[in-house]
């Protein structure tokens, strides 16, 4: 299995601190892992990604 690199690592802190924020209770690896891989969150993720392609696209 390849390295997670640091931002990956990060975010994942990110969502980590955030549950906890509104639930006041940590999230376990695995409801972090389940709420990643559902398809309305990859979607998400697919769109802001193709977005920042597009918007870094017509900087250059």
């Amino acid at each position: 299995m390849p390295e997670i690199e640091e931002c990956i690592r990060e975010a994942v802190g990110t969502v980590r601190n955030f549950v906890k924020e509104i639930t006041g209770e940590e999230a376990t690896p695995e409801e972090i892992a389940k709420a990643l891989t559902r398809y309305f969150v990859l979607k998400e993720i697919g769109d802001h990604i193709m977005l920042e392609r597009k918007n870094r696209d017509l900087k250059e």
